[in-house]
């Protein structure tokens, strides 16, 4: 029940953002387009039969038609109303200058500048503009002043210009080099809106030959009212810069979560390519109006249509999809976890799970809160005019082809990456780090600076509150309901604005134009509204995980793992100290991965014996490094149980017996030391000799046989027992010091080279013997990777 009323609210709503509409939008912008009644393909038709007036037409044209905006003039008679009202100025004929058709005639291969006929149509079907351009090279005969005036006068008499409301006119000439041109200049005596500003009709001959007419303004604070203009002759351009700015700053968290295995590309590159297509196809609906005035060198004006629309897509198409791109890729990760509801509806779209309680929920609030920020934002327009501010109707959507619906429609397409940028990223990631209401407001920010408003205030400081009304919207609506009452909401409030003008046109066509426009985003809302009141739900699963990104993250948790095992293992190889029982110490265990099958200890008995021991389980790796932990357990255990030779190695033994079943093999060295009695009683199981070092230098093998551990189920060692000086040092290491070689090289390191660098480093303490030993392994083998763990243990009697 609770949810039916706040649907109702919003519907009622809804219908009251329409009645502002109503009512707002003809006081808003009281120079809108009125009986609106001529279609774009009416007035190249119109222009071409009274182009003829001129002249022959022109043999398989070229036309460029799209509807024009004066905004200057629209400007000057907004300031006019402080001394007229606007039915006044309407009669005046100026208004209807403001948006007119403009038609260019050019030869099939001619260049930009070489058009043949101009004409500008009103939208009521009046004829403003009928040029007919001549070669400045070509000579003409002489026409006098009032062969000029008498000839404008029965031209704009044909035409339908009462030449009674004009005064007397002024014959204007230009000498050119073989010709003279005269312009008999009609100025307006009846309709003058403004004191310093003069305007009227002028009528132009070259040389004898009457070329058109069009009208003519004057105004000596020209360059005051540019400079007012000039936040809107750089939007466009601006807004340019923000889109190629946020593709770079959302690519670097892009290819970051991307690496990390955070984010999918499916979804991504549905909206990339929908954005795209949107782009793509209205880059070729408007690319002859867009285009005109563009300028390529020697290239044709058809040609020039083509390069700019490969420009366009290039250069503004695809970085406004990339941020699409970017925007969900990354605003989804964020999104996820805390608010991983508010991407359902707008994802069960991409599923074609249309029918559903969530997408109709969405769409309806969506639809409404667009018709109440239009209506809202009209009425907010309205209020301005107490302050002088007004909003330019010439600066909302332009028409550039015969499908001005769907012109509207697509160029929506451009503003949903920046909306996506604001609520699913900034909003979220600020708010994560900062709180929400910080998010909140750095989302309000960037969609002021990111999102092009459909209707720009001038000045921009009054129009300050309606610009962030505009940008406060989506990111309410987010933090209320969700992505898809964002993106519907927006989109409507666009489209609602944009095609107004065509939904109150005189034209059946227009009016259907602007209709088309609005079905089309109706419908999701359409599509699912019978499901408004029912149970069903559609529940927002994040399944967008490629197999290479599956990979990624595949690798990431190994690696997580391996750590993991890696730091478990260091937590058992012992950090031994400098000295025991009188006897200096020196270790150094350098695993070849994360984690090694080496290990060893040096542990303190209660006779003052130290009990010694190296380990080596064969290979590297996870499951060596199991293997090694279970041994050097074991190991521990047996040594404070009963720390005699036969006995530890019997352990050990059945321990990598029992565990390795003959599939990984292990060698040990043990010792027990007794500092007192210079005495060392120990074994090897299939390990590498340990060294004794002797004061002066003098390096012997310690040699003692028996098969590795783990191979038979009795093991049988024979312990040995050596000699030793006050001084002597013992040396025992594993076998990747001996085996270790540089890249590309089958020599190793060898026996030979160790008993040579124990011989050199001897006069030093343990320190130096181990450090040294390792950097002459280091050098030879010219800092290659370690193919093998190394770990070296060395011990020096007092």
């Amino acid at each position: 029940m609770r949810g039916s009323r706040s649907l109702l609210l919003w519907t009622l709503l809804g219908i009251a953002g329409v009645l502002l509409l109503v009512w707002g939008f003809p006081r808003a912008f009281p120079f809108a387009a009125r009986d609106w009644q001529v279609t774009r393909e009416e007035a190249i038709d119109l222009a071409l039969e009274r182009l003829r007036d001129l002249g022959e037409p022109v043999e398989d044209p070229y036309i460029v038609a799209w509807l024009d905006s004066d905004s200057a003039l629209e400007r000057r008679l907004q300031l006019a109303l402080r001394d007229h009202d606007a039915e006044w100025l309407w009669k005046s004929g100026l208004p209807a200058q403001v948006r007119a058709w403009e038609v260019y005639v050019y030869p099939s291969d001619a260049l930009r500048d070489d058009w043949t006929y101009v004409a500008r149509v009103s939208l009521s079907g009046d004829v403003h503009v009928l040029r007919l351009r001549l070669d400045p090279q070509l000579p003409g005969a002489p026409i006098s002043p009032q062969q000029a005036r008498d000839r404008a006068d029965a031209f704009l008499a044909e035409q339908g210009i009462d030449v009674s409301r004009y005064g007397e006119p002024q014959v204007r000439t230009l000498q050119l080099s073989n010709r003279t041109d005269t312009t008999v200049r009609y100025p307006d005596r009846i309709y003058k809106p403004w004191e310093k500003v003069t305007q009227g009709i002028a009528v132009a001959f070259s040389g004898d030959r009457l070329v058109g007419m069009q009208p003519w303004l004057e105004d000596p604070e020209e360059r005051q009212l540019q400079r007012t203009l000039r936040p809107v002759q750089f939007t466009s351009i601006a807004w340019l810069m923000v889109v190629i700015l946020l593709s770079v700053m959302l690519a670097l968290p892009f290819l970051k979560r991307y690496h990390e295995g955070e984010v999918g590309v499916r979804r991504s590159a549905q909206i990339f390519l929908l954005v795209a297509g949107c782009g793509l196809l209205l880059s070729l609906l408007t690319m002859r109006g867009v285009s005109q005035g563009v300028g390529m060198g020697l290239v044709s004006r058809a040609q020039t249509s083509w390069l700019w629309a490969l420009f366009v897509v290039i250069f503004n198409v695809f970085p406004i999809a990339l941020v699409g791109f970017f925007a969900w890729a990354v605003g989804e990760s964020i999104c996820r976890e805390r608010w991983g509801r508010k991407l359902a509806a707008f994802d069960a779209l991409f599923q074609k799970e249309w029918g559903n309680a969530t997408v109709a929920r969405a769409s309806l609030i969506g639809w409404m809160a667009g018709l109440l920020a239009a209506g809202g934002t009209v009425a907010m327009l309205v209020a301005l005019r107490r302050w002088d501010a007004w909003a330019l109707f010439s600066y909302t959507q332009g028409f550039q082809s015969r499908w001005p619906g769907l012109e509207v429609l697509l160029s929506n397409s451009y503003v949903l990456p920046a909306y996506m940028t604001a609520v699913l990223c900034v909003l979220p990631g600020v708010g994560r780090r900062l709180g929400i209401v910080a998010g909140g407001v750095a989302a309000v920010l960037e969609a002021m600076i990111a999102i092009p408003p459909p209707v720009l205030p001038l000045p921009l400081g009054h129009g300050l509150p309606v610009l962030l009304f505009m940008a406060a919207v989506p990111a309410l609506l987010f933090l209320a309901y969700d992505l898809l009452t964002v993106l519907t909401a927006g989109v409507v409030f666009n489209v609602v604005l944009g095609s107004y003008p065509l939904l109150t046109a005189a034209d059946p066509s227009l009016q259907f134009q602007g209709a088309f426009a609005l079905a089309l985003v109706a419908a999701p809302l359409l599509a699912s509204v019978r499901y408004l009141g029912s149970d069903k739900e559609f529940v927002y699963r994040y399944e967008d995980i490629p197999p290479h990104v599956r990979r990624i993250a595949d690798r990431e948790r190994q690696r997580v793992e391996l750590e993991t095992a890696r730091r478990i293992q260091s937590s058992i190889l012992p950090e031994l100290p400098p000295r025991l029982s009188g006897v200096d110490i020196a270790h150094a265990y350098l695993p070849a991965s994360e984690v090694g099958g080496d290990f060893y200890d040096v542990l303190a008995l209660e006779d003052g014996r130290l009990a010694v021991a190296v380990g080596d389980v064969a290979g590297h790796g996870v499951s060596s490094g199991l293997v090694m932990s279970m041994a050097k357990s074991a190991l521990a255990v047996q040594v404070t149980f009963d720390p005699d030779v036969a006995a530890v190695f019997r352990t050990l033994n059945r321990v990598v017996h029992q565990t390795a079943r003959k599939r990984l093999l292990a060698t040990l060295c043990y010792a027990l030391l007794d500092p007192k009695r210079l005495e060392l009683l120990y074994a090897s199981a299939g390990h590498l000799y340990p060294y004794r070092i002797t004061a002066a230098g003098k390096v012997d093998p310690l040699e003692s046989t028996a098969y590795p551990l783990g191979v038979r189920g009795i093991l049988q060692v024979e312990p040995r027992t050596a000699r030793l000086q006050p001084g002597d040092s013992l040396f025992l290491f594993s076998d990747g010091l001996v085996e270790a070689r540089a890249d590309g090289s089958e020599e190793q390191f060898g026996f030979e080279r160790l008993e040579q660098s124990l011989a050199r480093h001897a006069p030093g303490g343990v320190e130096a013997i181990r450090d040294g030993v390792l950097a002459d392994v280091d050098r030879f083998t010219r800092h290659a990777p370690r193919e093998d763990d190394q770990t070296i243990l060395v011990l020096r009697l007092p």
